[in-house]
């Protein structure tokens, strides 16, 4: 096996081919990362059509009022 890595030419083959399969493997994941094809990534929860999302939660229908603090009352001058 030392014979056949002894040249400096097939040494610099090896390592351009081992960053050439980096690079494509690479890019494939990037790729399929963006089309959410990894088998690791999970599905998004499907929402029943029909369901408004966020409703019947306080704070998410029409807005309401906040009461605002009591104006401050003058003090009677001594």
């Amino acid at each position: 096996m030392r014979r056949i890595f002894r040249p400096l030419w097939v040494r610099l083959l090896a390592v351009a081919m081992l960053v050439f399969v980096v690079v494509v493997f690479g890019f494939g994941i990037y790729v399929a990362s963006q089309a959410g094809a990894l088998p690791w990534q999970t599905e998004p929860t499907r929402v029943a059509v029909g369901i408004t999302p966020f409703a019947g939660i306080p704070g998410f229908g029409a807005p309401t009022p906040t009461p605002s603090h009591a104006a401050a009352q003058p003090t009677p001058a001594p």
